[in-house]
């Protein structure tokens, strides 16, 4: 059992459930109830609070709990319903996922919630914004193929454009955070080292995973969603399978491994030794994901740019 003392927060858009026990109270997801529940926990006597990464909503309470003084720590999804399962938790709601957060981090080894500079802060809510105004591109692009009017079509190309400037902005901004940072700056010259890793792919690992160079290679790759789980039962083999990760850094690997297959001469060679030994394409591709984000993880480490490995 890891700690004694804990509390569960499950975290939405407009409020969270509080769960301090089997008692769950919801607060709205603003700066004064925040503080209010700050002052209570500290009260308490130095509770561990876990919540799970929402993608941004849970931001604010980890910023307000933590200048506290409260240990806040990150639940991974989908470690979380595989232990709900576990215990024979099969219902799913606000008030049982708190719960069950709190027992998680009873019980369960947990990290803290990453501390990101200012300079991480600013690339993440820019990069976060490009991916959010190109999916919305998409979508217009979409609609527009099916248009039969001009005044649609041309209210949607006004969309669509605006949406770019936006995404040219952002791109601008982004440039200008990585080129005032050091730290920033030292990361991306090792990322954009690996021939067929693009400014995109370079951009969303610098963003969603300020962790690298800091852990070992399995938890990197299980960060991305890249390490392979076994899944064997007496005389049954259903191969290993990936799961869980974080969704932006899995699809930005993955399409940067398909990338460096067409460029890397190591990727290529890779590849083919993969295919060669009736791996599926999908298969030998996460593999090479896999592989390039525990190279980059050593580089960073080290400080040293890509060599083709032997």
């Amino acid at each position: 059992m890891m700690t004694q003392t804990a509390v569960g927060i499950d975290v939405a858009k407009g409020w969270l459930d509080v769960a301090d026990g089997e008692r769950v109270k919801r607060i709205d997801n603003t700066p004064a109830p925040l503080h209010a529940l700050a002052a209570a926990l500290v009260a308490q006597g130095g509770t561990v609070v876990g919540m799970e990464p929402t993608g941004g909503y849970e931001r604010l309470a980890v910023a307000i709990l933590r200048s506290a003084g409260l240990d806040v720590r990150m639940v991974d999804s989908w470690r979380l319903r595989q232990f709900a399962k576990a215990r024979g938790t099969r219902a799913k709601t606000d008030q049982i996922d708190a719960r069950m957060i709190r027992t998680f981090v009873m019980r369960e080894e947990t990290r803290p919630f990453p501390e990101p500079s200012q300079a991480q802060s600013r690339l993440t809510a820019w990069v976060r914004e490009i991916g959010r105004a190109e999916a919305d591109i998409r979508r217009l692009e979409n609609r527009r193929d099916a248009v039969v009017l001009d005044q649609i079509a041309a209210r949607l190309d006004a969309e669509i454009a605006a949406l770019k400037q936006t995404v040219a902005e952002a791109e601008r901004a982004i440039a200008a955070i990585i080129a005032a940072d050091p730290d920033l700056a030292a990361k991306a010259r090792l990322i954009a080292s690996v021939r067929g890793v693009g400014p995109k792919t370079m951009r969303v690992i610098l963003a969603e995973l300020p962790e690298l160079g800091q852990l070992t290679a399995q938890s990197i790759a299980a960060l991305c969603g890249l390490a392979p789980y076994q899944r064997k039962s007496g005389k049954t083999d259903r191969g290993a399978k990936v799961e869980g990760g974080r969704a932006a850094l899995k699809r930005a690997t993955f399409l940067a491994a398909r990338a460096m297959a067409l460029h890397n001469p190591w990727a290529r060679q890779l590849i083919q030794r993969l295919r060669d030994n009736r791996k599926p394409y999908k298969v030998a591709m996460i593999a090479l994901a896999r592989r390039l984000i525990v190279a980059l993880n050593a580089m960073v480490r080290d400080r040293v740019p890509w060599h083709q490995p032997a």
